[in-house]
């Protein structure tokens, strides 16, 4: 499959190519950076998987009698989204902006308002309509319904947990090391806040990924996005960006369902880890909205993992062959524990704040050390001083919020004090939240917390380079 400017390596490769296209192709094997066991999400696996009656598996050869399964789950680290992919080369070539303009016109009023639609935007928007024809949404919505149980604090300390790691290790630290978006935290703000409401506020809605809901536009607003990001990235001819024969895509089908089960049954299982308990049929639910997202996210039906032992079984393989630290962990991890503490004190003002930064600090490392365990920990480059008080004080509201939960329950008006705090959530997140991150920051009149989505609409390979330059 050639494409104009391309980069060589990915336009030749003798794995590139879409299923889609060529179904009857032999099945890709798995990139080499896939390919070999390693145990540093252990702890974490044992704690997302505890609850669910999974076989935890402790080396490579233990996921042998899932090879099928697993090569086909493979085969999609060579391949992004074709439809998705093929929408944002399409949006690219259009005048004035009007690809964007046609592609909000189909998002918010369907495609029959458009005369005459291009094809990409008609394959778009069919897979986009098909949602409730391929998912349960009674089950997706119990699942954000009980995302929504969490008070915004443990959603919250969940999220930023993951987007910490996922950021700091593995694909994704290399392709958001690659934009250069996080490294200079001041001027990347509307994307933390875009993620940050998404990944809370939208996935928890009442009407989740329901086809004229909010969330549901942001989520096929996110995936355009992303595929506007891999249109120039597989352009670049840095190893480090795209080693394609030794990584597989650099942001391809497989990474993306991760996506799905970050935001939703990790959440459940870091809620469980801080005394919170749930059933099975909790993390079917979990599992259903996982694959509903993965889905929006860009990646094939077919593909998705069924049930709750696929799911667990995709979680555990996909965590314990992931790539560990990449060239841009150290300044990521510097943005995150020492950028976002001394961005809001400089926009503050604050000297207070400003000298309160190392307790913040070792807060947030406290909240990673909780969900990931301490195996993880060792070697990372550019992180504060761990504080064994700070993990000892989230040990202990482990067991306080055990105790308090199990009390709420047995009081009267439990149910009606559920709703209202299930509602009170909803309107933090989905309404509330951006407006204190505004005044947070002192931007309230700024494009940063515009929730427009649309920050890569014009991005070139140029937009590359500050990643590259802070690689020295």
């Amino acid at each position: 499959m050639q494409a104009k400017n391309i980069n060589p390596e990915f336009a030749n490769h003798p794995f590139n190519f879409y299923r889609q296209q060529n179904p009857e192709a032999a099945m890709r094997p798995a990139p080499a950076i896939c390919a070999q066991y390693s145990d540093l999400y252990l702890e974490y696996r044992r704690m997302i998987l505890k609850d669910t009656g999974y076989q935890l598996k402790e080396s490579a050869e233990a996921f042998g009698a899932h090879a099928e399964l697993i090569n086909k789950w493979m085969d999609a680290e060579w391949e992004g989204d074709l439809i998705g992919d093929q929408l944002a080369l399409w949006m690219r070539q259009q005048p004035n902006n009007q690809g964007r303009k046609l592609f909000e016109q189909a998002l918010e009023r369907g495609i029959d308002s458009i005369e005459d639609p291009a094809p990409e935007l008609v394959s778009f928007f069919e897979q986009v309509d098909a949602v409730p024809e391929l998912f349960d949404l009674e089950k997706a919505q119990r699942a954000a319904d009980l995302l929504a149980d969490l008070s915004p604090l443990m959603h919250y300390m969940a999220n930023s947990s993951l987007i910490w790691v996922s950021s700091s290790v593995g694909p994704v630290s290399r392709m958001v090391g690659a934009t250069g978006r996080f490294f200079d935290v001041e001027n990347s703000l509307s994307r933390f806040v875009e993620t940050s409401s998404y990944v809370v506020g939208d996935v928890s809605a009442a009407d989740v990924f329901q086809r004229n809901s909010h969330c549901l536009k942001t989520g096929v607003r996110v995936r355009l996005m992303h595929s506007l990001i891999r249109n120039q990235v597989i352009k670049s001819p840095e190893k480090d960006i795209i080693d394609f024969a030794e990584r597989g895509h650099p942001m391809s089908m497989h990474i993306s369902a991760n996506g799905g089960f970050m935001f939703t049954f990790y959440c459940l299982a870091y809620s469980a880890a801080m005394g919170k308990q749930y059933t099975r049929e909790n993390y079917e639910d979990c599992c259903e909205l996982a694959c509903l997202i993965a889905y929006i996210n860009g990646v094939d039906y077919d593909w998705l993992p069924k049930g709750l032992e696929e799911c667990c079984l995709y979680i555990d393989h996909s965590l314990s062959m992931c790539e560990g630290l990449t060239p841009f962990t150290e300044d990521l991890n510097k943005a995150f524990y020492y950028g976002i503490p001394e961005l809001l004190a400089k926009r503050q003002n604050s000297k207070l704040l400003a000298m309160g930064t190392p307790i913040s600090q070792k807060i947030l490392c406290g909240i990673n050390q909780v969900a990931y365990g301490t195996k993880i920990f060792e070697n990372m480059p550019g992180m504060p001083e761990r504080s064994s008080l700070v993990f000892g004080g989230f040990i202990a509201a482990k067991y306080l919020r055990k105790f308090w939960l199990a009390l709420d329950e047995k009081l009267p008006f439990y149910q009606q004090r559920l709703i209202k705090r299930r509602q009170k959530h909803r309107e933090f997140s989905n309404k509330k939240f951006v407006s204190l991150v505004a005044k947070l920051m002192k931007r309230t009149d700024s494009k940063e917390v515009s929730m427009t989505y649309d920050g890569h609409d014009h991005s070139t390979e140029q937009d590359l380079k500050p990643a590259q330059s802070s690689q020295g």
